[in-house]
């Protein structure tokens, strides 16, 4: 488990590709997925509201 650097709270992970089982964990709000371009960041902080790179 990631968690913030700012706040200490656990991160969610950021995907960059799609499928269905990930569409469910991010209906779920397990997850979060991002664009269909690539990213460096991999990581989200819901209560900060920032990305992070680990």
């Amino acid at each position: 488990m990631k968690t913030c650097p700012k706040c200490e709270r656990e991160l969610k992970k950021v995907f960059h590709d799609s499928s269905d089982e990930l569409a469910v964990e991010s209906m779920n709000g397990e997850i979060i997925l991002g664009n269909c371009c690539s990213s460096e960041y991999n990581y989200y902080c819901e209560y900060c509201d920032e990305f992070f790179k680990f």
